[in-house]
This record gives C-alpha cells, sequence and structure tokens, in this order.
C-alpha cells in the first residue's frame, strides 16, 4: 500500500528518471516498484555517471593523479544488477588501476549490512565485515572503493574492529569523481 502510495506521489511529480545513490533503493524501485505499476527509469548513479562521462557530459581532469585502489561489488548491483564494469570504467577514468580481490563481480563477498544485518551487534564467530576488510588488505591496496552506502559504513567498522586502522582507507566511489571533476 506504501509503495502504490509513493509511485502516485512520484508520477505527480512528472519524474522523467529516478538516480539512486543506494544499491538497495535502486534494486527497490527498478524491480519491486516496477512490478506495481512505476514506469519511470531507475538507475544507480555509478550508470549514470558512467554514461555522462562516456557522453562527454561530465569531464574529469585529463591527467589525475593516480592512485591504486581495490573495489567491493556490493550484492545489489553486482550479484542482483550485473553492474560490474560501469564502476571499474569510472576508476579507471579517475586515475585508478585496480587490484581485484579474491571474491569479486558477481561472484563478491556480501559487507554483511543486507537485510536488516547493519543494526545488528554480532556476538557470535568473526565479523563479515572483517573478512571482508581481510581480504581487501590482502591485495595490498591502500584503498577500498565502493558505491553503497551501507558497505561503507560496515568497511569502516570492521576496520576498526579487526584492526586495519592505518592499512586501508574506505572511500564512496562519488567522493572518487568529485575530486577529479575538470573545472
Amino acid at each position: 500500500m506504501t509503495a502504490r502510495e509513493n509511485i502516485e506521489l512520484i508520477k505527480g511529480y512528472d519524474v522523467k528518471r529516478i538516480v539512486t545513490t543506494c544499491p538497495h533503493c535502486f534494486n527497490t524501485l527498478a524491480r519491486d516498484y516496477q512490478d506495481l505499476g512505476l514506469d519511470i527509469p531507475v538507475e544507480h548513479y555509478s550508470t549514470f555517471v558512467n554514461r555522462l562521462l562516456a557522453d562527454e557530459r561530465l569531464v574529469l581532469e585529463q591527467a589525475p593523479e593516480p592512485f591504486s585502489f581495490t573495489y567491493h561489488d556490493s550484492c545489489y548491483l553486482g550479484r542482483y544488477m550485473d553492474i560490474i564494469e560501469q564502476p571499474r570504467q569510472i576508476l579507471k577514468a579517475a586515475g585508478g588501476r585496480i587490484t581485484e580481490m579474491d571474491k569479486s563481480g558477481c561472484d563478491s563477498f556480501c559487507c554483511s549490512a543486507g537485510g536488516g544485518r547493519i543494526l545488528a551487534e554480532e556476538k557470535l564467530g568473526s565479523k563479515i565485515s572483517e573478512a571482508r576488510i581481510k581480504m581487501a588488505t590482502d591485495t595490498g591496496a591502500p584503498l577500498l572503493v565502493s558505491n553503497c552506502p551501507f558497505c561503507l559504513t560496515m568497511f569502516e567498522d570492521g576496520i576498526k574492529t579487526g584492526g586495519a586502522e592505518g592499512q586501508i582507507i574506505v572511500r564512496d566511489l562519488a567522493e572518487i569523481v568529485e575530486e577529479r571533476i575538470s573545472a
């Protein structure tokens, strides 16, 4: 009922396209809401930015400062929506050199935030976010990039609780792009 009300509200504003910053919201709007009658194109910002770069409507610095990174494919972009290459293309255009983790792309490893787990306090075993941070630090890259606010939160926590402070930092793809937009 709430989704149908939201759809009518969105349509009432004559929205032409929805661009989300959250893979979870993207999945909900692009799949669930579409099944309930939302007929407006929905995309994640990584595909939107990639298209802007390809169309030269967004221009990054000509010779950006090179950087090394590893990339985390969030579940709702990689595994469920097959958005794998677009974020990597953006990071390459921004001067990035990737070192892939053992589990990446459609076979990526969950950050552990999905299904409301971001609110749960792990009491048994080891934290999934710490395991993923270990995979990231094993690449030797000083930077872990993702484009999901939930993943970023889990990784920041995993760095602190897993003893990886000073070994790796976490950044959102949008932060990397913003720093390199040509004036």
